[in-house]
C-alpha cells in the first residue's frame, strides 16, 4: 500500500470561504472540522530508501506503549545490548533526533531515549553509509529518530526514577521540561545518580617456563549530575536562532583491593605470587555549547545553516597503588608503592556551514567545517616504596597535542523516475597535527589530505521489492589519549603508553541490499587499511606487559545480514536477525600472529507480547548469541545473553512501571585469545551485566510536544575523548 498522509486544512477551507461568503459561521465550523480530518494509509513496517532503512515505528506492536530504547531494540539492523546501541557490521553509531545529532553517548544517551515515548516516534532511519555532509570520522553509521508532528503552544514535564541491582545497587532521578509557544521553544533536563558496579578482569600469560594468572576485581563507584538546556527563537518566518548547552559532572572512585598475580611453573606448581591494592579517584567534567542559525532562502526547501560549537573536558585522575611480591612460603620478597597522577584538559572549537539547494531536476547540498582541538596531559609519578613520596622524573611528563581540520563537501541527489534514484557525494578533509612531549623534548608533526567519496544507487520496481548499492570511504582517527607517549602504571609489571606516531586508518565500505516486504537481505564488504589497536606486548625476560597502540592491521570483511520482523499472531511481534561474515586480518608487526582469518556468526530474536487489548500490560523476552569468531588477530569465544521485561501503563498511560532483567544466565563473559612474541595470552572480562531494574516515570502537561533541538557540530571530536 502506498504511503499517503495528507492534511486537508490548507486548501479546502479556502474553497469553503470563497463559495460560502454569506455564511461565515458555517465556514468556520467546516474549517475547524476539516482541520482534524486526516487521510491515512498504513505504511509498510520496513522501507528501504537510497541511503537508509526506514522502520515505521507507528506500525510496530512491539514499540507501542514503550520508549525510544524499546523501539530501537526491535529496529532491524540495530543491536541494543546493555543499553549500548550499535549497527550490525559497524564499530559505532551516533544518534540523531529529527536530523539533529545528539551530543550524548553511553548511559546519558540511553537515559535521554528512555524519556521519549515510542508513541511519539513516526519512524527510525538506520543510515549505514552516511552522506558526505556528515564527518568522515569512524566506521559507524547513524540512527535518526523522526518524531511525529505536534501542535504548537504546548508544554510537557516528565519525572522519573529507577533502581538497579547488580552486585551493588544504583539509583537515578531525573526530570525533563519542554515548552513551545508561538516563536519560542525551550527544553531542559537534569539527571543525577549514585551507585556502583563490579568489574572483573582476568588474564593468563603462558610464558615458556612459567604461567602467570592475574585477577583484578574492581568496585567502580560513580556519582554524577548531568544537565541540558536549549532555546530556539524564530526571528522571522525565514530566520531562526538558538543555542544548546550540555554539562556532565562525575566523580568516580575505583577500588582494587584484591588484585593478585599467581606464578606457576610448567607443572602448575605455585612458585610465587603478587598481592596488591589500588585506589583511583577520577573527576571528569564536561561543558559543551552550540549556537546555531537557520535561514530559509525560499518556501521550496532552500536554506543555509550556521553552527558554532565549543566543548571542554577536564579530567583529574589520582591513582595510588602498593603491594608485595611473595614466595611460595608466604614470605615477602619485595614491596612496591607509587602514586600515578594524570590531569587531562581538552578544548575544541568548531564552526560549520551547510547549504541545501533543491532544484527541479536534482537536489544539491554543500558546505564546510573548520575545527581545532587542543589537549594537555600532565602525568606525575611518585615512588612511595620507601614510605615517602619521591618524584620520579623518568616517569613524569607533560604532553601537548593540537589538531586542526578543514573540510568541504558536496553532494547531488537525482530521482530519474519512480523506480530509479541516485546520489553521489564527495568530502575533502585536510588535517594538521602536532604533538609535543615537554620532558622528552620530542615534537611530532603530521599532515594529511584525503577525499571521502559516497555513492548510492536505488531501484524500486514496486512496493514489495527494492534493490540498493552503496559505497563510502571513511577515516578512523585515534583518540587523544592514544597519542600520549608517556606511561601510566597499573603496577610494576603492567603499564600502558600511547604512540605519538599513530596515524589514522581508512575503510572502504560496499553494500548490496535487497528488500522484500519485511525481509531485508544485505551483502556487505569492507577493507580497512592501516588499522590500529592496543597490543599487550609480553616480555619473556622481565615478565612486564606493555600495552601499546600501533598501526599494524589490514582487515578484509565480507558478510551477509538477514532481518525480518512479523506478527505470528495478533498479540505477538517477533524481530529476528542473522549475520554471518568472513574476516581476514594481516599484521605487519612481528609481535603478533602474521595473519588470522575465520567466520563470525550472530543471531538475535526479540519478542513482544501484548497481554491485554488496551496494550497497557506487555511482556518482552529476547536472546542473542555471538558464536566463536575472530577480531583482528584475536580469537573470541561465545558470548550470549538472555533478557526479559514486564511493563505496566496506568493512569491513562501517564504512569509507567517497568521491571527488566538483563543477562539472566550471566553468560556475557567472552574469552579473547592472542599471541605476543610467540607467547599465548587469554583475557576474560566481566562487567556486571547481570542485573534487574525497576523504573517508574510520570508525565503530565500537553504530551503532543514539538520542541526544536539542535545537534553539536563537534560530535566527532568529543567522541574521541572516550568520555
Amino acid at each position: 500500500m502506498k504511503k499517503i498522509i495528507s492534511i486537508l486544512s490548507i486548501t479546502f477551507p479556502i474553497l469553503v470561504f470563497s463559495q460560502e461568503k454569506k455564511n461565515d459561521s458555517v465556514g468556520k465550523i467546516l474549517e475547524k472540522e476539516i482541520e482534524e480530518i486526516e487521510i491515512k494509509a498504513r505504511k509498510k513496517l520496513v522501507e528501504r530508501k537510497i541511503d537508509r532503512l526506514v522502520f515505521n515505528v507507528q506500525n510496530s506492536t512491539a514499540a507501542s506503549g514503550g520508549d525510544a530504547m524499546d523501539a530501537l531494540r526491535v529496529t532491524p539492523g540495530v543491536k541494543v545490548i546493555n543499553d549500548k546501541i550499535s549497527v550490525i557490521g559497524k564499530n559505532g553509531v551516533s544518534v540523531m533526533i529529527d536530523d539533529r545529532l545528539m551530543q550524548l553517548s553511553g548511559d546519558d544517551l540511553a537515559n535521554l531515549l528512555k524519556t521519549i515515548p515510542s508513541d511519539q516516534i513516526k519512524n527510525i532511519e538506520v543510515i549505514t553509509t552516511p552522506p558526505a555532509k556528515y564527518d568522515a570520522q569512524g566506521n559507524g553509521g547513524l540512527i535518526n529518530i523522526i518524531l511525529k508532528k505536534a501542535k504548537k503552544n504546548s508544554w510537557n514535564t516528565t519525572v522519573r526514577s529507577s533502581y538497579r541491582q547488580s552486585t551493588y545497587p544504583t539509583g537515578n532521578l531525573g526530570t525533563d521540561f519542554s515548552f513551545q509557544k508561538n516563536k519560542v521553544s525551550i527544553f531542559s533536563s537534569i539527571n543525577t545518580g549514585n551507585g556502583a558496579k563490579k568489574n572483573i578482569d582476568n588474564n593468563s600469560f603462558y610464558y615458556p617456563e612459567e604461567k602467570w594468572e592475574n585477577e583484578s576485581p574492581r568496585k567502580v563507584e560513580n556519582k554524577f549530575l548531568s544537565a541540558r538546556l536549549g532555546f530556539d527563537y524564530e526571528l522571522t518566518s525565514k530566520l531562526s536562532v538558538g543555542f544548546q548547552y550540555l554539562g556532565s559532572f562525575s566523580e568516580m572512585n575505583i577500588k582494587e583491593n584484591n588484585t593478585a598475580s599467581y606464578i606457576y611453573d610448567t607443572q602448575d606448581y605455585l612458585k610465587s605470587y603478587i598481592i596488591s591494592k589500588a585506589k583511583s579517584n577520577e573527576k571528569p567534567n564536561l561543558n559543551q555549547f552550540n549556537f546555531h542559525t537557520i535561514y530559509k532562502l525560499d518556501s521550496l526547501g532552500k536554506k543555509i545553516s550556521f553552527d558554532v560549537d565549543y566543548f571542554s573536558l577536564r579530567d583529574k585522575n589520582i591513582r595510588n597503588y602498593d603491594g608485595n611480591f611473595w614466595n611460595n612460603n608466604n614470605v615477602s620478597q619485595s614491596y612496591f608503592a607509587a602514586i600515578n597522577n594524570n590531569n587531562q584538559d581538552i578544548a575544541n572549537y568548531s564552526g560549520k556551514v551547510d547549504v541545501e539547494l533543491p532544484l527541479e531536476w536534482a537536489k544539491f547540498t554543500f558546505g564546510g567545517k573548520i575545527s581545532q582541538s587542543k589537549t594537555n596531559n600532565n602525568v606525575v609519578f611518585y615512588d612511595n616504596s620507601s614510605g615517602a613520596s619521591v618524584l620520579d622524573v623518568n616517569q613524569t611528563n607533560e604532553f601537548d597535542f593540537t589538531e586542526n581540520t578543514q573540510a568541504l563537501y558536496f553532494s547531488a541527489n537525482r530521482k530519474f523516475n519512480e523506480q530509479w534514484e541516485a546520489n553521489v557525494g564527495l568530502r575533502a578533509e585536510n588535517t594538521q597535527t602536532k604533538g609535543y612531549s615537554k620532558d622528552l623534548d620530542q615534537e611530532n608533526n603530521n599532515t594529511y589530505f584525503q577525499f571521502f567519496p559516497t555513492a548510492y544507487l536505488a531501484y524500486i520496481p514496486n512496493d514489495k521489492h527494492s534493490f540498493n548499492i552503496t559505497y563510502s570511504r571513511r577515516i578512523n582517527r585515534p583518540n587523544y589519549s592514544q597519542l600520549n607517549p608517556f606511561r601510566i602504571y597499573d603496577n610494576p609489571y603492567s603499564y600502558a603508553e600511547g604512540n605519538p606516531f599513530l596515524k589514522p586508518s581508512y575503510t572502504s565500505n560496499f553494500e548490496f541490499i535487497y528488500t522484500f516486504d519485511n525481509l531485508e537481505s544485505k551483502i556487505y564488504y569492507s577493507c580497512e587499511k592501516n588499522g590500529f589497536e592496543q597490543l599487550g606486548i609480553l616480555d619473556n625476560n622481565t615478565k612486564i606487559t606493555r600495552y601499546f597502540v600501533l598501526n599494524f592491521l589490514k582487515t578484509y570483511n565480507i558478510g551477509l545480514t538477514e532481518n525480518i520482523s512479523f506478527n505470528p499472531v495478533k498479540f505477538w511481534t517477533t524481530t529476528n536477525t542473522f549475520d554471518i561474515n568472513y574476516t581476514k586480518s594481516t599484521s605487519d608487526t612481528p609481535v603478533t600472529l602474521g595473519s588470522l582469518n575465520g567466520w563470525n556468526t550472530y543471531l538475535s530474536t526479540d519478542n513482544e507480547f501484548s497481554l491485554n487489548s488496551q496494550k497497557t500490560l506487555s511482556f518482552n523476552v529476547g536472546y542473542w548469541i555471538s558464536f566463536p569468531g575472530v577480531s583482528g588477530v584475536d580469537k573470541i569465544s561465545t558470548n550470549q545473553s538472555l533478557y526479559a521485561g514486564l511493563k505496566f501503563l496506568m493512569l491513562d498511560k501517564k504512569l509507567q512501571l517497568s521491571i527488566i532483567a538483563n543477562d539472566i544466565l550471566k553468560t556475557q563473559k567472552p574469552i579473547y585469545t592472542s599471541y605476543s612474541n610467540g607467547i599465548k595470552s587469554t583475557y576474560r572480562n566481566y562487567y556486571d551485566t547481570q542485573f534487574f531494574t525497576i523504573s517508574m516515570s510520570y508525565k503530565f502537561g500537553n504530551h503532543k510536544l514539538n520542541v526544536s533541538k539542535h545537534n553539536f557540530g563537534n560530535q566527532e571530536e568529543k567522541n574521541r575523548t572516550g568520555k
